[in-house]
């Protein structure tokens, strides 16, 4: 090779490694972090969400365990109730799709200046670990979620990537470590009441007070009312549509019910409906949990609502045949016979869901089953026209009837 040949080269690899430099330099210079993945990019390369069978969230104080079993998911800290489906799909959905907003070139140990210390004393500096696992119990992905950003998203850092932390444009809010906050919130409803009778607290044999009507738009009446008890329409309108839209709050295991079934202060409704349904539950005062320490209202958050623990049997009586009328056509019987099947198919459905919820105990707040706490006395009208005369006050003797005179107060006039 000659002279000039070698000084070429060398001229060549010069001005290459003065470029490679000049690249090193501008990228750094432009702030962007030397992270696995980089702004825009989806947070994981590639997750396989359709294999994921089991999914441990832990958080400050609590922890849940949502697992696939016979293909539907469950929550493993309420004895294996339903999961709601939509909420775990949305999260190995967000899991997924979720892309980068900034990347920050920090190592495992920075995690504790964004919220990611799972060591820590507060649950603002905690974190959630979210661990996902396939159907062998092997470890997919292991996040950590911590504080939400400032300009949106939340950071969060990966396990597998010592890279960085990430902000992504998710803040991930159902990623909650709340065993509550994963049940299936499908429960009761109850449609077309014809009759309802309640018990005495702690008397469930003895019968407080039942309404009836004749069809579902009728009005409410009193079963052994007396002359002078007029029912408030204010206090029955809501039993109505009592339990039509009910929402519990959290869920016990079947060992429960018996203890319902069998608590001191327990109230015994039955409800009817046009349908055939029968309802039968049983409810009682759900215990306090003992704090001590716990906060004055001035000083934290508003003491919890009432609580009850509400068990439930489900039975229904179904009609077999379509009553038909004396003068029904033959072309107008085949289309109301496919309707009352469709009918009776679709309340046999909702009967089968229904007695599912005879298996577990429900806490359900004050408000949703208020009306089933009422007295017979709260339910009858306060007018004054049905009070009957009112007795004079103490130490003052009414007029004989029929006597009525004016009283002009004594006058007196200064010379």
């Amino acid at each position: 090779m000659s002279k000039k040949s070698v000084i070429t080269l060398w001229i060549i690899a010069v001005l290459l490694g003065s470029g490679v430099a000049l690249l090193k330099f501008r990228k750094h210079d432009t702030g962007e972090a030397k992270t696995q993945r980089s702004r825009g990019q989806t947070l994981l390369e590639s997750f396989p969400a359709a294999d994921v069978a089991k999914i441990q969230i832990k958080g400050f104080e609590e922890s849940v365990t949502l697992e696939k079993k016979d293909k539907n998911w469950v929550v493993a800290e309420r004895a294996d109730y339903p999961a709601n489906v939509a909420t775990v799909n949305a999260l190995l959905r967000t899991v997924e799709e979720v892309k980068i907003n900034n990347a920050i070139e920090a190592g495992p140990s920075y995690g504790k200046r964004f919220g990611i210390d799972l060591t820590a004393t507060s649950k603002a500096d905690h974190g959630t670990e979210l661990t996902f696992l396939n159907a062998k119990n092997e470890n997919i992905k292991t996040l950590f979620l911590g504080k939400q950003s400032e300009g949106g998203g939340r950071f969060i850092q990966n396990s597998a990537d010592t890279s960085g932390i990430y902000v992504t444009s998710e803040s991930f809010p159902t990623a909650t470590a709340d065993p509550k906050a994963w049940l299936d919130d499908s429960f009761l409803k109850v449609e077309k009441i014809k009759s309802i009778s309640v018990s005495a607290a702690g008397k469930p044999e003895q019968l407080d007070w039942k309404l009836s009507r004749v069809t579902e738009t009728a009005e409410f009446t009193l079963e052994g009312a007396q002359d002078s008890e007029k029912l408030d329409a204010a206090a029955t309108s809501p039993i109505k549509s009592l339990l039509s839209m009910a929402r519990f709050q959290d869920v016990g295991p079947t060992a429960e019910v018996a203890t319902v079934e069998k608590a001191a202060d327990r109230r015994v409704a039955t409800i009817e409906t046009v349908d055939g349904f029968t309802y039968v539950i049983t409810l009682a005062v759900k215990a306090k949990a003992d704090k001590p320490d716990a906060p004055k209202p001035e000083d934290g958050p508003p003491p919890q609502e009432d609580a009850y623990n509400m068990a439930v049997k489900v039975t229904a009586t179904l009609a077999k045949e379509r009553t038909k009328a004396a003068d029904e056509k033959p072309e107008d019987a085949k289309a109301k016979d496919e309707e009352f099947q469709t009918k009776i198919k679709a309340l046999e459905e909702k009967l089968k869901t229904e007695q599912a919820f005879q298996n577990n105990v429900f806490e359900v707040s004050k408000y949703t089953i208020d009306s089933l706490l009422k007295s017979r006395a709260d339910l009858l009208s306060k007018a004054a026209d049905n009070a009957g005369p009112q007795a004079p006050p103490p130490g003052l003797t009414p007029p004989p009837s029929g006597s009525l005179e004016a009283v002009t107060p004594p006058i007196s006039i200064e010379q």
